[in-house]
C-alpha cells in the first residue's frame, strides 16, 4: 500500500511539474534534422555508462522527436514559432523504481538547439546544430 501511495504522489508531483509551462503551438519554422551531444550529470541516475554522448533530433511540422539516451528513451513534443522546444518522455527508471517522466525545455536560435532534460534526479544538457539546410534553400525544392 505504501508503494502505491508513493507512486500516486510522485505521479501528481511530476505531472504538475511537467505541465507547469504550456507546450508551444507547433510551427514548421524550425523543421529539419539536428545533431550534437548530450551531457548528463549522473551516470547511475540517468541510466547511462558515459555521461557524454551523441544525440540527434527530428522536427517535422513543428513536432519534435529525439531518443535522449537510446531508442527506449524517446522524447516527443513541439517547437513554437519563437523557437521554444518542449518535449517529454516516460520510461523505466534506471534505479529500478517506478517509471520516470523526463521533460526537455529548450530553445532554437541561429540553427542551434540548446536545452535541458530533467526528471529531477538526472539532468542532461543537450546541444544540437541543424544538419540539413532549410527547405527554402535546398536546390530544386520550393
Amino acid at each position: 500500500m505504501r508503494r502505491l501511495t508513493v507512486l500516486l504522489l510522485m505521479t501528481v508531483v511530476l505531472g504538475n511539474a511537467g505541465c507547469s509551462a504550456a507546450d508551444p503551438i507547433p510551427s514548421g519554422l524550425f523543421d529539419g534534422r539536428y545533431a550534437g551531444t548530450r551531457q548528463s550529470d549522473q551516470a547511475e541516475a540517468c541510466g547511462v555508462v558515459r555521461l557524454k554522448g551523441p544525440v540527434s533530433a527530428l522536427i517535422a511540422g513543428g513536432h519534435f522527436s529525439m531518443a535522449l539516451f537510446s531508442a527506449k528513451t524517446q522524447m516527443t513534443g513541439t517547437v513554437g514559432d519563437d523557437g521554444r522546444v518542449r518535449a517529454s518522455g516516460i520510461w523505466a527508471n534506471p534505479t529500478r523504481g517506478f517509471p520516470g517522466m523526463t521533460v526537455l525545455d529548450g530553445r532554437i536560435a541561429d540553427g542551434a538547439l540548446d536545452g535541458t532534460a530533467t526528471d529531477f534526479r538526472c539532468h542532461t544538457e543537450v546541444r544540437l546544430r541543424r544538419v540539413d539546410p532549410p527547405r527554402s534553400v535546398v536546390k530544386g525544392r520550393p
